[in-house]
């Protein structure tokens, strides 16, 4: 017998619940903001991007319209001014992974770029003469 709570389904959602997503991302909101639209948890939320393509599909597309609010809202205050530029940033850093700087890893997976430690020997040529 089969124990704990039953995975959420599609058919756990509301009937729009496609609608409202793309309709939160749409408006720059968050994934949370979404799964408190079409009310349901954290662990549903990842139960049903685990389960099911057409979920996983429409929030990726809510993502995607997301950055595209942040991005045009970005390039209005650019233009226009009234706005704060560093919450701007910030938000693009946090929410969509924007950077300042780039960084290099100069390291090889197979090890042929890392450093050879050298030893270098001096031998004394008069104590090496005097012993033969």
């Amino acid at each position: 017998m089969p124990s704990g709570r039953l995975r959420t389904k599609i058919d756990d959602l509301p009937k729009d619940w496609e609608k409202i997503i793309l309709s939160v991302g749409s408006g720059g909101g968050s994934a949370i903001e979404a799964r408190s639209a079409i009310g349901i948890g954290r662990s549903a939320w990842e139960t049903l991007l685990a389960d099911s393509e057409i979920f996983r599909a429409t929030v990726e597309e809510a993502q995607t319209l997301c950055q595209v609010w942040w991005e045009s809202n970005g390039r209005k205050l650019a233009i226009d001014g009234g706005g704060n530029a560093t919450i701007w940033k910030f938000n693009m850093q946090n929410r969509f992974g924007w950077t300042d700087k780039q960084q290099v890893d100069n390291t090889s997976s197979d090890g042929s770029m890392t450093p050879k430690q050298i030893t270098r020997v001096i031998v004394d040529a008069e104590s090496s003469d005097s012993d033969g």
